[in-house]
């Protein structure tokens, strides 16, 4: 899997590598990402991702809301492209355009 993670006062996202089906290794990513953001603010914070799901998405979704993470699951056609140009298809832009679809959704775009 591959995760990408955008903390607070951060430009760029970070991208992390993780073997696909390690939940344990993807749960301890995100709580040590929380803490060094709670760590960085003084504060308690929360942690949103989202994902693609396929046939078999649903079940990490159940995971990750059963330990406090807030997780949104992206139908993968539902990511606005511009589709008369040429467009490179990479697992990291990928996992950059779902970042840009999650932070506008919680920014109140629900379009």
């Amino acid at each position: 899997w591959l995760v990408a993670a955008r903390l607070p006062g951060a430009e760029k996202s970070r991208l992390h590598r993780i073997e696909g089906g390690d939940t344990a290794g993807l749960l301890a990513l995100l709580t040590d990402l929380g803490k060094q953001v709670s760590t960085r603010l003084g504060r308690a914070v929360g942690v949103t991702c989202c994902f693609e799901a396929g046939r078999d998405g649903f079940w990490l979704h159940r995971l990750l809301t059963a330990h406090g993470v807030a997780a949104y699951v992206l139908e993968p056609t539902s990511i606005l492209v511009n589709r008369r140009a040429r467009r490179a298809k990479t697992d990291r832009l990928d996992a950059e355009g779902m970042l840009r679809v999650l932070a506008a959704w919680l920014d109140g775009d629900h379009q």
